[in-house]
């Protein structure tokens, strides 16, 4: 009979625990997607392949051999080719803007050079602000010129009957903005927009749930002020915070990591505050619609942390992930901000390159803000 209250009152206890599970379903439902979303994150958006590498090509010989060395890029899908100009000038723009990732330049003399058995040159050109897309590119573009080089050798040998050809094609590799591909250049740009993202939304994730685990809901619904002015004013008072963070960070990337900082410095600190906006109200929404602290900082954390270095292009290439994923990463303000930090670290580039990725940035942080603060309603 002893033996048996103990356990009854064990069992008593494991139904209350449900019950309690049962009512918290927010709760419940996080607990049982997050491994779900996050299976399904890593398993489809992050690959150590890159893949649809973005080319652009100058096509000064406009022949069959030159075509054919296009083709060999793209060929093998690691290569897209997403720009033809007549002119290097177009190509140094793509490069600025991120339009390209990968630049091929075909000289006049390509065709007639080989018909000579001579050495045609090629020119490529490589955006270093992404190391590893550079490197892995480089690579990439290496075995496909040795390749075609070797099948051309072949070919000469075969129709004049003689000693095949050493190097028919040689290319020239350059690599822009990041010449010495020295990752912390990469690496800090990138972790400005995660350490934002996931300090602003945690700042906020707090506040109401706090409150109501506090009991002090009851007096800021009994005061006169609206759900408006209130969510308002705690987005002003975490934003000095938040934009403090933000000179922290610079500063100790740039003086300590040395990473440098080539362009505008108030374009930085306006594209930082349209960020923070959508950090705040990120954190603002969970804690007025979660039922606990511990709930808004879990999910504020999913919210922010997972997109910021997963499916932002901080660390895997966005154009190498699934269509669908693809898809989602346009709804993720992480993805705008690291290509507008890296453009003004790396490139030096300002409004006139950057202005896109900046209008979706605002259009995207507008409508979370406006949803964080509309999810706080002033009743028990």
């Amino acid at each position: 009979m002893s033996g048996r209250r103990p356990r009854s009152r064990t069992v008593a206890v494991m139904r209350k625990e449900f019950i309690h599970i049962r009512r918290d379903t927010r709760s419940l439902i996080i607990a049982l997607l997050m491994p779900v979303a996050l299976l399904l994150i890593y398993g489809y958006g992050v690959s150590s392949d890159i893949r649809n590498i973005r080319l652009g090509v100058v096509d000064w010989s406009r022949t069959r051999e030159s075509r054919e060395l296009v083709a060999a890029f793209t060929q093998g899908g690691y290569f897209r080719v997403v720009l033809w100009s007549d002119r290097y000038d177009d190509l140094a723009r793509a490069l600025d803007t991120g339009a390209v990732r990968t630049a091929l330049v075909i000289p006049r003399s390509y065709a007639a050079d080989l018909a000579r058995g001579r050495t045609a040159k090629t020119q490529l050109l490589l955006d270093g602000s992404d190391p590893n897309t550079a490197n892995v590119a480089t690579g990439y573009a290496e075995a496909i010129v040795a390749s075609t080089s070797a099948r051309i050798a072949r070919q000469w040998a075969l129709r004049r009957g003689s000693k095949a050809l050493s190097a028919p094609i040689a290319a020239d590799v350059r690599v822009w903005f990041n010449e010495d591909l020295r990752s912390a250049n990469f690496i800090v740009p990138g972790l400005i927009a995660v350490i934002l993202a996931m300090t602003s939304a945690l700042l906020t994730s707090g506040t109401i749930a706090g409150e109501r685990e506090r009991g002090a809901i009851e007096q800021l619904v009994a005061s006169p002020i609206t759900a408006r002015e209130l969510m308002l004013g705690k987005i002003a008072a975490y934003s000095v915070i938040a934009f403090v963070d933000v000179a922290l960070v610079v500063l100790v990337g740039t003086l300590w990591f040395a990473a440098p900082l080539r362009g505008s410095v108030l374009l930085l600190a306006a594209s930082s505050g349209v960020f923070l906006m959508a950090a705040l109200g990120i954190g603002l929404m969970f804690s007025a619609r979660m039922p606990t602290q511990q709930t808004a900082l879990t999910a504020a954390i999913m919210a922010t942390m997972v997109p910021s270095i997963l499916l932002s292009g901080f660390y895997f290439p966005i154009a190498s992930m699934p269509a669908p994923i693809r898809a989602i990463t346009t709804i993720i303000p992480a993805r705008y901000f690291l290509v507008i930090t890296r453009g003004i670290f790396l490139k030096g580039v300002g409004l006139r390159e950057l202005w896109p990725q900046l209008a979706m940035l605002a259009l995207l942080s507008a409508l979370i803000l406006i949803a964080g603060i509309r999810s706080f309603k002033k009743k028990v």
